[in-house]
């Protein structure tokens, strides 16, 4: 059977930290959505444990950085890896980048319409430029529900589908 030792005020003062340290870290992980702090929650149950059975405060904090630092630099890059997600374009991402042509006008500062992949978006120009109907424009990016588009530089004889 296991016999714990006296226990000290200073030891309280140990098992009340470390158990302070453990709920701390368990709420910052749980409320983060990546892996930020489960090694320092290891730790700190390693360094508890440790100081009721043998004590001695400075072991005690020695434990707890030993086993936090050796839990990230053996598992923070598998962790990193597995957690690396590829960004998936959506219907609408895709549309940047592509040509579209304007059906109702687009005045400077304005909201006006285009036509892309045989469906309407409203459109915008942040250098405000004025684009009459007919007008092929390129897509830079989606701002809300809208395109923000600009004039295409080069050649304008691209083909709109």
């Amino acid at each position: 059977m296991l016999i714990l030792r006296a226990f000290e005020p200073v030891d309280w003062l140990m098992v009340f930290s470390w158990a302070f340290i453990f709920i701390v870290t368990l709420i910052i992980e749980l409320e983060t959505s990546n892996l930020t702090t489960i090694w320092f929650c290891v730790g700190s149950v390693a360094a508890l444990v440790f100081g009721a059975i043998f004590g001695r405060p400075f072991v005690q904090i020695v434990v707890f950085l030993a086993v936090s630092l050796v839990l990230i630099l053996i598992t923070r890059p598998l962790t990193k890896k597995m957690m690396q997600k590829d960004i998936i374009k959506t219907n609408a991402d895709r549309l940047v980048g592509m040509f579209a042509v304007v059906t109702k006008p687009i005045e400077a500062g304005e909201v006006g319409e285009v036509k892309i992949e045989n469906s309407l978006w409203r459109a915008v120009n942040n250098e405000n430029l004025a684009f009459a109907v007919g007008e092929k424009v390129s897509v830079d990016a989606i701002l809300g529900n809208k395109l923000v588009v600009s004039k295409i530089s080069g050649p304008t004889n691209v083909e709109i589908v």
